[in-house]
Formats: C-alpha cells, structure tokens, sequence
C-alpha cells in the first residue's frame, strides 16, 4: 500500500508540475507579447520623433494611437514637395534634387518613405491624394497641441516654397511658376 500511495503521489507531483509549467509558460507568453508589443510602441514612437521632429511625447502617443505609422506620416510630409514638383505638370532636375534633399532630412532614401518619393519622381501621386492628404493632416493636427501644429505647419510651407522656387526661373523672374503658385496656396490652405 505504502508504494502505491507514493507512486500516486508522485503521479499528482509530476501532474501538478506540469500544470504549473504550462500556465507558466502561457503567462511567459502573455509578458512577452506585452513586451514586445510594449517594445513596437517605443520603436514607433521614436521613428515618429525621428520624423517629425515632435519632442512632446503625448503628441506623439496620440499620433500613433491615431494608427498613423512613422512611413504614413513620411508620406503625409512628402506628399506637399511632390504636389509642388509635378505642379507645372512635370519635374525638373532641380526640383527633384531638391524634394530628395528635404526628404533625407526626414527619412532614410532606402526607406519605404524614401521609396515612395522616388516613385513619386518618376510619375506624380494619384488625383485623389490631395483630398486624402488633407483629411489626414486634419485630423493629425487636431491630434495634436496647437503649438505642435503650429511648428510643423510652418515647416511644412517653408519645404513647400524651397521646391516651388528651386527651378529659378530666369534672372529671378518667374522662379515660382503660376501652377505652382496655385499648389502652393493650396497646399497652404490645408494647412492652415
């Protein structure tokens, strides 16, 4: 009898261990995912600080629980230099140098950022990315504190008029062409 007792109890030992073992390890699990979701949260959160230049963390909380993501809002930074570029309906070399310049300001060119800006080189945005572009900062800047926005507004128009002026014109005349005018006031209007 005393063996049997011992065997069974051995047997609960070994069962109750694995139980623990398994709940354990599923409340392993559970720390690490929340780690590591927890670990995505900051690595996002710097790329957005990276990007924008936003040192407020709660603006930065908001614009990701917004679920804007740090490549999203490269292009939202972009997406003005480009309407800029193609606005007289192509792109001139010095427009082109000059969105790159201002884009690796903000983001690696091996970037997917980066990438959608040499594709946007080559062939201008869809028609519908103006609307898009503005519903989007609209919300974002609201997101945001106003003296936040502000700054980042105003960065926004000072990159918008270095491309519309970078092809110069002649002898400083018509260095920003009428369609360009109009895409920069555009652009500025949705702004603010």
């Amino acid at each position: 009898r005393i063996d049997v007792t011992m065997s069974n109890s051995d047997a609960l030992q070994n069962r109750v261990r694995s139980l623990e073992n398994a709940f354990f390890s599923e409340q392993d699990q559970k720390l690490l995912e929340g780690l590591k979701q927890k670990l995505d949260r900051e690595a996002s959160i710097s790329q957005f600080k990276e990007a924008t230049g936003i040192q407020d963390l709660a603006v930065l909380e908001a614009l990701f629980n917004l679920g804007i993501s740090p490549a999203t809002l490269a292009a939202l930074r972009a997406y003005p230099l480009i309407a800029a570029a193609w606005a007289d309906g192509d792109t001139s070399a010095e427009e082109i140098a000059t969105v790159r310049t201002i884009a690796e300001r903000h983001f690696k060119r091996d970037s997917a950022a980066g990438e959608l800006v040499e594709r946007w080189l080559v062939a201008p945005p869809a028609p519908g990315m103006l609307e898009a572009w503005e519903n989007c900062l609209s919300t974002m800047f609201h997101a945001m504190p106003a003296s936040e926005a502000t700054a980042l507004k105003a960065k926004l128009i000072e990159e918008i008029n270095e491309v519309a002026s970078a092809s110069g014109g002649l002898l400083g005349w018509g260095a920003v062409s009428k369609s360009e005018m109009q895409t920069m006031q555009s652009s500025k209007a949705a702004l603010g």
